[in-house]
């Protein structure tokens, strides 16, 4: 029985034309999988990725203070030993088609042993699902904050436990009249 494709390569850009992230998924059968991510899909999908990374600092600790500062060394080292450097090598298999698929639905399947599955869909229409470690949680979420600032959506993609990702106060802040 053959092992199932492994996550190779993630490359996440803006695309100011469309207003967009271009975020591409690479696995290690040179299938590419390419996806639009609108401001407003971000916005839902980083404190998903900030749970996700709690999820797994849960199994270390139970204090929440320390489940934050695990999370946020788990993504240091993640993301210094990561390589952001490489040039992103295509693939030349298109599973769900070579123009990106619009993302509009998530979903994360809890824990199982070491990974958890981050389920990325479209209105309608196949997705993909990706079987992330922790590591990969954190080397996900650096990439989509590096195209973010490009993007100047100003969204505020912390790494912390519960991160929201609007900059902006959920209320607005009361007026003053001179």
């Amino acid at each position: 029985m053959s092992k199932p494709p492994q996550l190779e390569q993630f490359s996440a850009s803006y695309d100011s034309g469309q207003d967009r992230m271009l975020l591409r998924i690479r696995s290690n059968d040179d299938a590419e999988y390419r996806f639009w991510l609108t401001r407003r899909y971000l916005a839902l999908l980083w404190p998903i990725l900030m749970k996700m990374a709690n999820d797994f600092s849960a199994l270390k600790t139970s204090d929440p203070l320390t489940r934050n500062t695990l999370a946020e060394l788990a993504h240091g080292e993640a993301v210094g030993k990561a390589d952001f450097a490489s040039q992103y090598k295509e693939g030349s298999l298109f599973p769900l088609g070579e123009q990106p698929v619009l993302l509009a639905r998530i979903t994360v399947k809890p824990l199982q042993g070491s990974t958890q599955t981050l389920t990325l869909l479209p209105q309608e229409g196949q997705g993909i699902n990706l079987d992330l470690d922790e590591r990969l949680v954190h080397v996900l979420a650096r990439l989509l904050q590096q195209a973010a600032v490009v993007a100047e959506w100003g969204l505020s993609l912390d790494v912390t436990a519960g991160a929201g990702a609007l900059s902006e106060p959920l209320q607005p802040a009361p007026r003053l009249l001179h």
